[in-house]
């Protein structure tokens, strides 16, 4: 445990410095200050929460009532699926792109220009397998979400509306960090050159099958949940918007949000290879590196 410890903190704070892969953030950073500061009118002090967002029977009524018709009508819709499209190629950028330069970093790849080397290095299978994952692991949190919409159900229909939403919500919650678990490993997965798409979809599916797999990256991820929260999300986005001086809201998003997202990456990296060292597909693709992981 200790040697896991010191390679998700220390070794994972020497690669980040040694490879500086935070500044590409910080570009992104400013231009999604641009864009909601064009955009997007600040709420400004009398910005309040709905009254909609709080536990009540109404809510119970349109989500087991309501939402299931609704949602029959929008799920095919081109709207629909332009987003889901798009999010998709987010997903590419986000992770796939990444994942890409931590594993040149990682075998010792990594060139001057590392960030666009691991773009021009990505290959369309590989885009390919990472959809295929994505698929797979949209269609085992929709049967997830399903059970916990008909738990839900069965307290509604007695007239517990309060224990409904409470089952429902805490189940479909409970799944998240395997969602975010699942989104990190295909990407890590799709990278691997060697093995054939059935070799690595089936270490993909571990996540949910091999306990050890299973019970630790539900634990790395809900903490990355919460600290991803404070430090990438709620800190940044409220500097973005509510703060006028531009320096002083650059400063308080860039400081809170680029090292440590591009930390919580990199130490996602290394737990994926220690969360899969055990297997001949991943070990032979990082040799060099679980050779020395305990030499730094």
């Amino acid at each position: 445990m200790k040697k896991l410890i010191r390679i998700l903190t220390v070794h994972s704070v020497k690669d980040l410095l040694r490879y500086k892969s935070f500044f590409l953030l910080i570009f992104l950073l400013l231009l999604a200050d641009r864009i909601i500061h064009r955009f997007v009118k600040t709420p400004g002090k009398s910005f309040v929460l709905p009254r909609g967002m709080a536990f009540s029977h109404q809510t119970a009524d349109y989500l087991f009532g309501q939402l299931p018709q609704h949602l029959v009508q929008w799920l095919f819709t081109p709207r629909i699926i332009a987003i889901a499209a798009g999010l998709f190629l987010l997903k590419q950028v986000i992770s796939l792109w990444p994942s890409s330069d931590m594993r040149r970093m990682h075998r010792k790849e990594r060139g001057r220009f590392g960030v666009f080397e691991a773009l021009l290095a990505l290959r369309w299978y590989q885009m390919a397998w990472d959809a295929l994952a994505v698929g797979t692991l949209c269609a085992v949190l929709g049967v997830w979400l399903v059970l916990a919409f008909l738990l839900g159900l069965s307290f509604w229909a007695h007239a517990l509306a309060i224990p409904g939403l409470l089952s429902a919500a805490g189940m479909a919650l409970s799944a998240l960090p395997l969602a975010m678990a699942g989104f990190s490993y295909s990407s890590k997965l799709a990278v691997i050159r060697n093995g054939t798409f059935g070799a690595r979809l089936k270490l993909f599916l571990y996540l949910f099958v091999r306990w050890r797999v299973l019970w630790t990256s539900w634990l790395f991820f809900a903490v990355r949940i919460v600290v991803e929260a404070i430090f990438v999300a709620i800190i940044p986005a409220g500097a973005l918007l509510f703060i006028d001086s531009f320096w002083l809201r650059m400063l308080i998003a860039t400081v809170s949000a680029t090292p440590v997202y591009s930390y919580l990456k990199m130490a996602s990296f290394k737990f994926f290879l220690e969360a899969y060292g055990d297997y001949a597909l991943v070990r032979n693709e990082y040799g060099n590196y679980y050779d020395h992981r305990y030499t730094k």
